[in-house]
């Protein structure tokens, strides 16, 4: 096998790979909803940060939307770093408003199913604040969609890879 297409591979392999990868946050996002281990928004994200770094798993945070607000890439940054420097996995999405889909799309579920969302989300005119989301460690242990998404942090995000891949949800 010749070096360009051993490139081609790897790069077919790494493309699957990040699409399987939106399929098994969005399923990872939506466990820790009924887990009641999902914290969203900035301000709540950046209280649970303050308090219990500990016990998160991972950060989520979406791409800039196309209303460019200089505060909320500051907020970001400062979070990203404050990720970095406690060790926190950390992956970004593609928009803001296709991970507040994935937010909403489980949460109408559990809403009616148990009458009760966990009480960290934030209610805005969407629904769900999708400007940081936090997962934090299940306490039964990893799922295999847990497994894959911090695998694919530990392969991707933590290699010599650049730029770093952005996650897109399946539709």
């Amino acid at each position: 096998m010749t070096l360009p297409e051993l490139m081609k591979d790897s790069s077919l392999q790494a493309k699957s790979k990040k699409m399987n990868v939106g399929a098994a946050l969005r399923e990872s996002i939506w466990q820790a909803m009924e887990g009641n281990r999902l914290t969203s928004g900035l301000f709540e994200c950046a209280k649970l940060l303050k308090c219990n770094p500990d016990n998160v798993m991972l950060c989520v945070l979406p791409g800039v939307s196309g209303q460019h607000d200089v505060t909320v890439d500051i907020q970001h940054t400062l979070i990203e770093a404050f990720c970095w420097e406690n060790e926190i996995k950390l992956l970004k999405v593609e928009k803001q408003c296709s991970l507040g889909l994935v937010l909403e799309g489980r949460g109408d579920k559990k809403e009616t199913d148990t009458g009760n969302i966990a009480t960290s989300i934030v209610n805005n005119n969407t629904g769900i604040d999708s400007s940081c989301v936090l997962l934090e460690y299940p306490k039964n242990g990893l799922s295999s969609n847990d497994e894959d998404v911090i695998e694919f942090h530990n392969n991707v995000m933590l290699s010599d890879t650049y730029p770093k891949p952005v996650i897109e949800f399946p539709e």
